[in-house]
């Protein structure tokens, strides 16, 4: 199946704000060990940091903490999430629900330039993994899902994927992994068979995303184990 015809061969441009930026930089330093779970962010000291103001900081946080990966208490501090094995669950289980819907819509509007934007995060994944790139992996991995969100063009399916935001690095934040071996490669490659699929159509599409996110929930609840000493399962 090629891309519909009948949708424009590029998506709109979305421009990258300070705050987006400040976002990066924060997953880039949880992705690279920088900040681990369940550690404090002082926003004073990284505003001063990232030569950004103290309310673009505030704005950023608040977005990551939607999106589950910061813990930010009102007028108190910021934490990294730190997730447990009952929380691994619940996101899981609602990405179970949400993501396979949201490839089934983008596979009913799939054009050439969303396939070009899915396939440049999957490259960036390949090349990242080939370097032994973690921060740069996750960083590629968060975008090819956020972008599969937007594709979606449904406010309101968007809004509501942001809360399972940090599912596929969660296991990042089961604080486990660095001791947890990783086959990155096979991971990239399991985004490019979602896009193969996606051009498949929305039941072929729907169904390998199940498949994969059971078995990159698998890969999180190895991490936990891996982190408390426990046995895999």
């Amino acid at each position: 199946m090629s891309a519909n015809p009948d949708l424009p061969l590029t998506l709109p441009i979305i421009p990258v704000t300070r705050v987006d930026q400040v976002c990066g930089a924060v997953l880039h330093r949880i992705f690279a060990g920088l900040l681990q779970p369940g550690q404090r962010i002082v926003e004073a000291k990284l505003a001063s940091e990232l030569g950004v103001s103290q309310a673009t900081v505030n704005a950023a946080l608040q977005d990551m903490h939607n999106q589950g990966i910061v813990n930010k208490m009102a007028n108190r501090f910021t934490k990294v999430s730190q997730y447990t094995s009952h929380e691994i669950d619940n996101l899981f289980s609602v990405r179970l629900i949400l993501e396979p819907a949201a490839v089934a819509v983008v596979a009913r509007r799939l054009s050439d330039g969303a396939l070009n934007q899915l396939h440049s995060h999957v490259e960036q994944m390949r090349a990242a993994s080939q370097r032994t790139d973690v921060p740069g992996f996750c960083l590629a991995d968060y975008r090819f899902h956020q972008t599969i969100y937007a594709i979606t063009g449904n406010s309101f399916l968007i809004q509501a994927c942001q809360a399972i935001a940090a599912a596929p690095f969660a296991y990042i934040l089961c604080g486990g992994a660095k001791g947890l071996p990783v086959d990155y490669h096979s991971l990239a490659e399991d985004h490019q068979l979602i896009i193969a699929e996606l051009q498949n159509g929305p039941e072929a599409a729907a169904r390998t995303t199940t498949d994969r996110i059971e078995a990159w929930r698998l890969h999180s609840v190895h991490a936990l184990n891996a982190a408390s000493g426990g046995v895999g399962s």
